[in-house]
């Protein structure tokens, strides 16, 4: 026998057994979240789609299902091996690589995932079915060849999967080709996917999350076999720091890209144990705001103290770079803004994979808070620059260059109060013919909203914020749980999803700018004024939030407050 059953054991990270589950799959119940229950058939055939979904016929071919199965049955369990094997060894018969019963049986990932439970059922086989295995191992040799061959690698965290998984299979079979492979390929998947600040490139802070878990786990497996991490390893050590950064004052992600409601509790890190337990445990990071080069900006009013606790500080969050990412929506400009525990600006979130009208609207431009043509349609693959940034005591600033659009020159200018903990934002938009300017504010669910001129006033949790929009004239409307169109919702979870309001500001014209101040107030309203200046190009706002009143000046280069007598 050329496999190595003590390798597998090392490999199999996890044995613990839910005897709920057991017992639900040897009724023929499969569950699988966050699908609803499904009885299993007698006799599969495995083009099964009981509720045509992609992420179900991904996990039903994945086989992962089965593990509750498996680990019962590694401790003695007659009935659970019974099951697993007979399940197995018919998806095996019924999709050979050359001839499946359907495309998702070799989707890349799902053959990975396999791959790892049947390299840790071999202990189980020599034990109960010696006979079987020459059938195993050939089982796990075909499986390899496949993950191997370069024509079948995913990207992502699905190349990743893949990878773990070779390294496995290339340990348990005793193969140092396979194993070298995997190791050489996690190598540049790592460069690929981490920058030097630690930030992953897929777009989305729930796979920044997830991905920190899941190459810790991949890199454990070197670490149990005694042989070096692969090169670039380190850089995903940084990625904690990122992930408590990204983290709002409630305790949750904030939810960028294909993120839903989360919070980042599995990460043990100092920074991490920080942000999820209201300040009580952990170390808080340095810095009040980190600006990432992978297109993030991540600010806050304070970590917390004993006169002010974490979760009642302000937070705001601002995206720039690529459009295209594989879990990012296009949000170049995009702002949250969150405060005395309201999230008072939130993005749409993930809804699901795969098409439908409520997923093409949160993952789409117009579903986020910045500032779309109507009627244009923007490059798929637009980058937003962040051309300039400072970091003063009084305030932060953020310009930034959208080019989305053709023949539309965008530009937004973004500016944080220190001492008012407020948002300033200036939305220019340059055109040689005549177009219609859109900016968008999607609220969260708890926000009720008032129109008064040009003024919305906010409501949530007995606190008050005020959106106020500048004298020019403008069209402020807003949209809540609307179906035709689809609008007016943000994603709660998988399939799930809430009314939200959305507020928007129009604008005609071939040279557009708004104004836009989004203040939270306590129990009074903040107060915006527009104070008349002689300088061309100048504007001065007197802004009074929590009873305390500033004065901006905005000039096209600085930003100043001067004293008020």
């Amino acid at each position: 026998m050329s496999l190595d059953l003590q390798a597998a054991v090392r490999q199999t990270l996890s044995s613990s057994v839910n005897p709920k589950e057991v017992e639900k799959l040897l009724q023929g119940r499969l569950h699988m979240s966050p699908h609803p229950e499904w009885q299993l058939p007698e006799r599969p055939t495995w083009r099964e789609d009981p509720f045509e979904d992609r992420n179900w016929r991904f996990q039903y071919h994945m086989l992962r299902w089965l593990e509750p199965l498996r680990r019962a049955a590694a401790l003695g369990d007659d009935s659970a091996f019974e099951m697993w094997l007979r399940w197995v060894q018919d998806w095996v018969a019924k999709n050979p690589p050359s001839a499946p019963t359907t495309p998702w049986a070799w989707t890349d990932m799902s053959d990975g995932i396999r791959a790892q439970q049947l390299c840790s059922a071999s202990p189980m086989i020599a034990e109960r079915t010696p006979e079987l295995m020459g059938w195993l191992e050939a089982t796990i040799r075909m499986h390899a060849e496949h993950l191997a061959d370069p024509t079948n690698m995913g990207n992502a965290n699905h190349a990743l999967h893949q990878q773990e998984s070779l390294f496995v299979c290339g340990r348990v079979l005793q193969d140092e080709a396979l194993w070298q492979l995997a190791s050489r390929r996690m190598s540049g998947l790592l460069r690929e996917q981490y920058d030097e600040q630690g930030m992953n490139a897929e777009g989305a802070t729930a796979y920044h999350y997830n991905n920190f878990l899941w190459w810790e786990r991949a890199l454990r497996r070197f670490d149990l076999e005694g042989l070096d991490r692969p090169a670039g390893a380190d850089r995903h050590l940084h990625a904690p720091e990122g992930i408590a950064h990204a983290t709002k004052p409630d305790g949750t992600l904030v939810p960028i890209g294909d993120t839903d409601v989360q919070d980042p509790k599995r990460i043990e890190n100092p920074f991490i144990e920080y942000v999820t337990s209201n300040g009580g445990r952990g170390t808080a990071p340095r810095d009040l705001v980190k600006v990432y080069d992978a297109g993030y900006v991540f600010g806050r009013s304070g970590w917390g103290d004993t006169r002010r606790p974490f979760q009642d500080h302000t937070f705001y969050s601002l995206r720039f770079g690529p459009a295209r990412r594989v879990h990012g929506h296009p949000d170049g400009t995009s702002l949250t803004y969150s405060s005395r525990g309201v999230n008072w600006v939130v993005d749409p979130g993930k809804f699901q994979y795969g098409h439908s009208t409520p997923r093409d609207h949160f993952a789409s431009r117009a579903a986020h808070s910045l500032l779309s043509i109507d009627g244009r349609t923007a490059f798929k693959d637009s980058f937003v620059d962040l051309v300039r940034h400072g970091l003063y005591s009084r305030a932060h600033e953020f310009v930034l260059s959208d080019l989305s659009y053709e023949g539309i020159e965008l530009t937004r200018r973004v500016i944080f109060s220190t001492r008012g903990e407020y948002l300033v934002v200036i939305d220019h938009a340059t055109s040689r013919r005549r177009i219609t300017g859109l900016q968008r504010w999607q609220l969260g669910t708890e926000v009720e909203a008032q129109i008064d001129d040009h003024t919305v006033s906010l409501v949530a949790k007995g606190h008050r914020a005020t959106l106020w929009f500048d004298g020019t004239p403008t069209e402020v409307t807003t949209v809540r749980a609307q179906d035709d169109p689809f609008d007016g919702y943000v994603s709660t979870g998988w399939k799930k999803m809430a009314p939200a309001t959305a507020v928007v500001a129009e604008r005609r014209g071939t040279r557009l700018e708004f104004l836009t101040v989004l203040a939270a107030g306590g129990r009074a309203a903040p107060i915006v004024q527009e104070i008349p200046i002689a300088t061309p190009g100048t504007r001065a706002l007197d802004i009074t939030t929590h009873g305390v009143r500033e004065r901006m000046i905005i000039s096209p280069t600085a930003v100043s407050f001067p004293a008020l007598g």
